[in-house]
């Protein structure tokens, strides 16, 4: 069992300026992804223009990828009349008949479930025989296949997402229902945070990386007073948002509400984040996740920065090896 602490990670390396802030959380986490889309967008425009655009094969119901020790299915399902977008991924041995622990990983805002894959994270832990369910959030960004604008998400929308989506996962009869885990990156950090206080029965241990809770900070920072939110759209660090997006959290107190999960929690964070600032899970593991077994483990290194496992091969590496260990200790619980 891990004992509250905070882990050196990575050595005591000096800690090294980023030497400038971005401006936006998609900007840091999807830059090359984002750059990738609009060089493949403008090829299939140039080819296509005027043509109506095909159906991906590789988005419909069932469409399997044999990975590196695992097997990625595409699976659908639903949260009232929105289609949400996911994947399972299964261990090589895989066995219908048998039971499994499970791991939900949610991504960031404007971003999809594809920086859940190129971070490794469903990948290494179908190795390490979980069975894992990703997901596009509806309206979680621009460019997402689950239903929805992005203009009309918020971390509410997001949050009933997750519920819906943990429903759906526990109906599978594979599922260990006592061993279900929560990983979420960022905005997926809060809104994995906020659905585990209410469902605090369902989750056995969470994973929150660079957990974005400073977003109802970032709010009243920007907005004097709820009254100045303007109608339609508003502007918060990471970009244009919703109105209602800067609403729904401007009241929201995050710790207070967070803390209702009493459940083990690891906090991985690199304290180099400029977008979240790594004091931020040092508060959270002071004030709300105060249980023996909750964890800080802080990433150290220039490359130490919001979405650290894109760009920062070490870092990622350290990351998913102590959260791998941390949810195995938790196998034999309950």
């Amino acid at each position: 069992m891990f004992k509250k602490k905070v882990l050196l990670a990575l050595g005591m390396a000096a800690v090294l300026s980023t030497g400038c802030a971005a401006t936006s959380v998609w900007a840091e986490e999807n830059a090359d992804v984002q750059a990738e889309t609009e060089s493949t967008d403008t090829e299939e425009n140039s080819e296509a223009e005027g043509e109506a655009e095909e159906a991906n094969p590789e988005i419909e119901e069932g469409y399997t990828t044999e990975l590196d020790g695992c097997t990625k299915v595409v699976s659908w399902c639903k949260n009232g009349d929105n289609n949400i977008y996911g994947q399972f991924y299964y261990p090589a041995d895989f066995d219908e008949n048998q039971t499994y622990p499970v791991v939900i990983m949610s991504h960031g805002i404007g971003s999809t479930s594809q920086m859940m894959e190129r971070a490794k994270w469903p990948e290494k832990a179908a190795q390490d025989g979980y069975v894992v369910y990703t997901f596009d959030f509806c309206g979680g960004s621009q460019n997402g296949n689950s239903d929805m604008d992005f203009m009309d998400m918020t971390v509410m929308t997001e949050k009933s997402d997750l519920s819906a989506v943990m429903d759906f996962v526990k109906s599978k009869d594979y599922v260990d229902q006592d061993h279900l885990f929560l990983l979420g990156q960022s905005q997926g950090g809060l809104v994995s945070a906020l659905t585990a206080a209410d469902r605090a029965d369902d989750v056995a241990a969470m994973i929150l990386v660079y957990p974005a809770l400073c977003i109802a900070d970032n709010a009243k920072e920007t907005y004097a007073s709820a009254e100045d939110i303007p109608e339609g759209e508003a502007e918060m660090p990471v970009g244009t948002v919703g109105s209602e997006y800067v609403k729904a959290v401007y009241d929201l107190d995050v710790y207070g509400t967070i803390s209702a999960y009493d459940g083990d929690v690891m906090l991985i964070h690199g304290i180099n984040d400029s977008l979240v600032p790594y004091s931020y899970s040092e508060k959270a593991l002071e004030e709300s996740y105060t249980s023996e077994g909750s964890v800080l483990v802080p990433i150290y290194g220039k490359r130490s920065t919001h979405g650290f496992e894109m760009n920062f091969e070490e870092g990622r590496d350290y990351a998913e090896t102590v959260g791998l260990e941390f949810l195995d200790a938790h196998l034999e619980e309950k």
